[in-house]
């Protein structure tokens, strides 16, 4: 039987190499299969301050492999290793500016050397000093070529670092303008030539390092910021000012006493600048800014926030973007009703909007994106809802050439203190959801950091592409109007927005990911599928409840029908004739019923066509439904008052129909329905009471008794007499 594989050590040090982990030295004595045998020196405890003496011990290769790994293993000396000079510094240390500045004198110490190998120059100094001008030609040419030797190495490596490259070297060259000199290129030659390519480096970093002031000086000094430091944020000019003036008025008292004191050198804004640095920095910050400021500003995050897979942690906030768009109704807004319009404010005016966002922090993809309207109840349960939904729809509508697949169910959902966060409702949906709610206090903003970062990245990115900006301050806006400038409609905005986010911002690269969000997720789905909601749950959650009755139909809710065998039995047993329900805009295909608080069930549409569609479909049926075809109209309009015409007259050939009154019948008409009225009016006209026969007048009297003056005058009109009355009496 074969023998297993033994484990194979990962050898990090070899017999007398010197090392250090954190503050304890060792040097490692011999190899042995369970480890290194380690000379251990004596050290002391930087937190308690405690001795150790040295001892020696065996360390494993795993521990020193791990030890390397937290970056605490540090090699101070390596056997076969050429003896480092403590007292020079290591090439890892010099910065690009020296090492550009070596390799400019290089390529002049090389051209020197050509010229001496080709008998063209002597190695004395005075032939260099007489030949100076061929020097500096064969130099600058050959510096020339290395520059542009360097700009195509760079090009081939693909990045835009070639001509910055080419131009912090030529920088550097601007502290050699005294090089042309014969005496500076022996001495550089001569450098080269004992030293090597260190001896060419020079010593500008030691420049400055000496101390102009002493220290009663620099005491003096901080004594003075001291009193200083406020956070009516004073400027560093200021500060100058000051502490120059104090150092003027302490140099004159110095000057009166009798044995006058030597005076004080006056500082600069440099060396007042690097005190500041050096002695308070931190209490500089939380004396000028105050402290929430300063630790907002200057505390370290560690590690930060970590991921292991997508909708591990979601961050919620709104923002109010920094541009004036034009609230006017375009053909996007002809299918919502006229409350929702009213909501959203479409009066033509030209107002700044609220979005408010959900990003994942695993992948920085938007899971949410939407318009906030002044005065709604609940933001919260509608980010959290589109969270959960599928955006490729509002893609496609926008015109965007990628999907807008991310959606899932959250585990933990960050979010800030407001008052549209802090509600019962919020907290039940994410109850019920079973997402951990995290809040963050208001004022740390370090708490929920990505979400902040890309609220930034959408008014950077997108939103300074277009006119109308509104400014942080009356100061940056001067004389601009952002409201008068504004030349993006509602329906325009969305549109860029909807395709900013999935073509511009989850395609670009992000140097935190190492990939776009857009590969982020997909990497992070294929590896753990995130989990999605049934209708019922989102109903549930995000349901709007209601109560109809029920009929022959079923139950009619926002003109569809809802029927189910369950439903019907349900009323033909208890005789139960309104239900309530929960209707989910995402899926209008099914509804969920219940009667007298019993339990609820799901009732689907009555017609399958709406099986599986949503509240965005309904309202274009009823959009494409209401439009009726003009000559459609004109024909129903024209039958309708052709059939009552003929009716008309049909009728009135057969008498079924009272013809209209003339005036005069009309009239006459009037009379006899005031006929036999009795009012006071006319008892008042008719005079006092008479008997039946009291008209009737005596043989022997010429004129009617008891009669009423317009009787009397009707008599006389007529030319009655005694005689006529009896024989039209008689007859």
């Amino acid at each position: 039987m074969a023998a297993p594989f033994k484990k194979k050590n990962k050898v990090l040090l070899e017999k007398d190499c010197d090392f250090s982990i954190g503050v304890r030295q060792g040097r490692v004595l011999e190899l042995r299969p369970e480890g290194y045998l380690v000379f251990w020196e004596e050290w002391t405890d930087p937190d308690s301050g405690a001795c150790h003496e040295s001892t020696a011990g065996v360390i494993s290769f795993d521990a020193i492999v791990t030890e390397n790994n937290y970056g605490t293993l540090k090699i101070l000396r390596r056997p076969l290793a050429k003896p480092f000079d403590r007292k020079q510094i290591r090439r890892i240390e010099r910065l690009p500016l020296e090492v550009a500045r070596q390799r400019f004198k290089k390529q002049y110490v090389l051209a020197i050397q050509d010229m001496i190998d080709a008998g063209e120059l002597r190695p004395i100094r005075d032939d260099f000093c007489d030949k100076i001008i061929d020097i500096v030609a064969r130099g600058k040419n050959r510096y020339d070529r290395y520059l542009a030797a360097l700009v195509i190495q760079e090009k081939k490596r693909g990045g835009a670092k070639a001509q910055r490259t080419k131009k912090e070297i030529e920088k550097s060259v601007e502290f050699h303008q005294g090089f042309r000199c014969g005496q500076t290129m022996w001495k550089w030659y001569w450098q080269w030539r004992v030293d090597g390519d260190s001896g060419l480096f020079d010593k500008y970093r030691n420049c400055g390092k000496y101390n102009r002031y002493d220290d009663a000086t620099d005491a003096f000094i901080v004594g003075v910021l001291n009193t200083l430091w406020d956070q009516e944020r004073p400027t560093v000019k200021s500060f100058v000012e000051s502490v120059q003036a104090a150092l003027g008025a302490e140099n004159e008292r110095r000057e009166r006493l009798p044995v006058p004191a030597a005076k004080m050198k006056v500082v600069g804004y440099n060396y007042i600048l690097t005190l500041i640095k050096e002695h308070a920095p931190l209490d500089h910050k939380i004396r000028k800014d105050g402290w929430d400021k300063a630790y907002k500003d200057l505390h370290t995050l560690g590690v930060g926030t970590e991921t292991s897979r997508a909708l591990q942690r979601v961050e919620i906030d709104e923002y109010t973007v920094d541009l004036f768009v034009l609230m006017q109704s375009t053909g996007l807004f002809d299918h919502l009703p006229q409350s929702i319009k009213d909501i959203l404010g479409l009066d033509g005016r030209a107002r700044r909007i609220t979005l408010s966002a959900a990003i994942d922090v695993h992948t920085r993809c938007f899971l949410a994106l939407q318009i906030v309207p002044e005065g709604i109840e609940s933001p919260l349960r509608h980010t959290v809802e589109m969270i959960y939904t599928d955006k490729n729809p509002i893609a496609d509508a926008a015109g965007a050439k990628f999907g807008w697949p991310m959606a899932g169910a959250p585990e933990t959902i960050v979010l800030d203190r407001g008052s549209a966060y802090v509600t019962d409702d919020a907290y039940d949906v994410l109850a019920s959801l079973g997402i951990t709610n995290l809040g963050a206090p208001a004022g740390k903003p370090w708490l929920k950091p990505f979400i902040e970062r890309v609220f930034r990245t959408i008014h950077s990115d997108l939103l300074l592409r277009f006119s109308g900006r509104a400014f942080s301050n009356v100061v940056e806006r001067g004389e601009n109007d952002p409201a008068a400038r504004a030349t993006l409609t509602l329906e325009a905005f969305l549109i860029w927005l909807v395709r900013w986010t999935v073509d511009a911002y989850h395609t670009k690269f992000h140097s935190g990911l190492g990939m776009s969000p857009n590969q982020a997720w997909k990497k992070a789905t294929k590896e753990c599928e995130p989990r999605s909601l049934s209708s019922d749950e989102m109903r549930e959650a995000f349901g709007i409840r209601g109560r109809r009755k029920l009929n022959q139909s079923g139950l009619r809710v926002c003109h569809i029908d809802y029927q189910s065998d369950a439903c019907m039995k349900t009323f033909l047993d208890s005789g139960a004739e309104y239900f309530d329900f929960l209707r989910w805009d995402g899926d209008i295909g099914t509804i969920s019923v219940r009667c007298n608080d019993g339990p609820w069930t799901t009732v689907p549409a009555a017609d399958e066509q709406w099986i599986g569609k949503n509240d965005m479909d309904l309202r274009v049926w009823l959009q494409e439904r209401a439009e009726e075809d003009t000559d459609e109209f004109r024909a129903r309009r024209d039958f309708i008052n052709d059939a009552n015409r003929e009716s008309v007259r049909l009728k009135q050939l057969k008498g079924l129909l009272s013809l209209p009154k003339t005036p005069a019948e009309l009239e006459k008409d009037v009379e006899r329905f005031m006929r036999h009225a009795d009012t006071a009016e006319r008892r008042h006209s008719a005079g006092p009471h008479r008997d039946l026969l009291a008209d009737l007048v005596d043989e022997t009297s010429d004129v009617p008794s008891q009669g009423t003056p317009e009787n009397a005058a009707d008599y006389a009109a007529n030319g009655s007499d005694h005689n006529d009355f009896d024989d039209d009496s008689m007859e």
